[in-house]
């Protein structure tokens, strides 16, 4: 004990020295988070109150929002560390206390047994019983500043958090302040453009007014005009009942005339004198027709034509190729070929589009339409008596040419297997 008296004694110094100080910062810590729950709290209440009168109160929100939030979130989370570092302090207030007297006592003791410790060995036993005292506020002391290490631990966390917190509500403030600036120099852009945007509306009277008015009320008119008028509905109906009457002549012709004649067809002449000699008579038959008809339409009932030497010169055409297939049906199926006439007429008649446009008849008709020669006898009429372009016309007569030529080659067919004579021939299962 003589040896380690002066061991001892730096010890306890030691001691003493080391509880002033815990208890110096204990008392430090104590004061200084309240402080801290308090600023991080109005800290966190400001910038929520920034945040809902420039983003959560605004018809446009500021641009700089998606920052403001991340701040707010930041010292929201900052207030909250703080609060339960100071809610630790409060809980343990008490104990920070009755250790702050026990440090007291410690460091008392302490520097007592330092003052004594050199004369230890005269004194032993006063010595032991104050080394009890000691150990027993050593023991205490530990228990404390195992609470304070965990405390401090918990603040530490808390004071990293809050200066994160703090370097992201300055980089928002920053990126705020930017902003603010933009939106100081659009909004001045803004009001110049309005300005000039103001000057450039014009002053109208009353006057221009009320015809700007009836021009948005009314921003679309319809015009009508027409081209080739019809003056009557007969002059619009005459293209298509005046095919339907040659049609009808070279039908009734050929029931009074010999499409083939037989004095021919024994004598052995050539196919297409025969056809010509059976399609002839008929077709000056349908000239005369022609002119007594159209003599009939414009001097008695008053048909007026943009084009009547084209009109009457188309006409003869019309009744040739008219005459030439009913003269071919005739030859080719006899009496069935009268029938096959007939109906030819009424596919002719639904499919030409004399009445109203083909496009509004069914499938069927509109199909026909093209392969039909009174299609374009209707076209072609009128055109040239109501007037307008000539294309039509030229296609109609190329077609009606076309017709015409086929149907004398089929009808001097039909003659060259006439002058064969069959079973059929000399016995017809039909006679009419």
């Amino acid at each position: 004990m003589k040896n380690n008296g002066r061991t001892i004694a730096d010890t306890a110094t030691t001691v003493a020295d080391s509880a002033g100080v815990i208890r110096k910062h204990l008392d430090a810590f104590v004061t200084t988070a309240p402080l801290a729950e308090s600023g991080t709290r109005k800290a966190s209440e400001t910038l929520n109150g920034v945040y809902e009168r420039r983003c959560e109160n605004q018809l446009v929100p500021d641009p700089a929002c998606d920052d403001l939030k991340k701040a707010k979130d930041a010292a929201a989370d900052a207030a909250r560390l703080t609060a339960d570092v100071n809610t630790v302090v409060q809980d343990y207030h008490g104990d920070m206390t009755a250790l702050e007297k026990d440090l007291v006592t410690l460091q008392r003791q302490a520097r007592a047994l330092a003052k004594a410790a050199p004369h230890l060995s005269e004194d032993l036993d006063d010595a032991v019983t104050k080394v009890d005292a000691l150990n027993k506020g050593a023991a205490k002391v530990a228990k404390g500043a195992g609470t304070l290490h965990t405390g401090l631990g918990t603040a530490k966390t808390g004071a990293a958090d809050l200066d994160t917190g703090v370097g992201k509500l300055q980089t928002g403030a920053t990126d705020l302040t930017g902003g603010m600036y933009k939106l100081v120099d659009g909004s001045g852009k803004l009001a110049g453009g309005l300005h000039d945007g103001a000057d450039q509306i014009p002053d109208y009277d009353k006057q221009d007014r009320d015809a700007r008015t009836q021009v948005m009320a009314d921003p679309v008119q319809l015009a009508s005009r027409d081209l080739h008028n019809a003056p009557n509905y007969g002059t619009g109906f005459a293209p298509y009942f005046i095919p339907l009457s040659l049609w009808v002549g070279a039908m009734v012709a050929y029931m009074l005339i010999q499409p083939l004649n037989r004095r021919a067809l024994a004598a052995g002449s050539s196919a297409w004198r025969i056809a010509l000699a059976g399609w002839l008579p008929v077709a000056a038959v349908g000239v005369l027709q022609t002119a007594a008809l159209m003599s009939v339409l414009h001097w008695a009932i008053g048909l007026e034509m943009a084009r009547a030497a084209g009109t009457v010169g188309f006409l003869f055409l019309v009744t040739a190729c008219f005459a030439a297939i009913v003269q071919w049906l005739n030859a080719r199926f006899g009496a069935a070929g009268r029938i096959l006439v007939l109906a030819l007429l009424m596919l002719q008649l639904t499919s030409a589009g004399g009445t109203y446009p083909v496009q509004t008849s069914p499938g069927f008709f509109n199909a026909l339409h093209p392969f039909l020669p009174m299609s374009y006898v209707v076209e072609a009429l009128r055109r040239l008596i109501s007037g307008g372009g000539l294309g039509p016309v030229w296609q109609a007569c190329a077609v009606l040419a076309a017709f015409t030529a086929g149907a004398l080659a089929l009808t001097a067919l039909s003659a060259r297997r006439k002058q064969v004579w069959t079973l059929d021939r000399l016995h017809p299962e039909l006679s009419l």
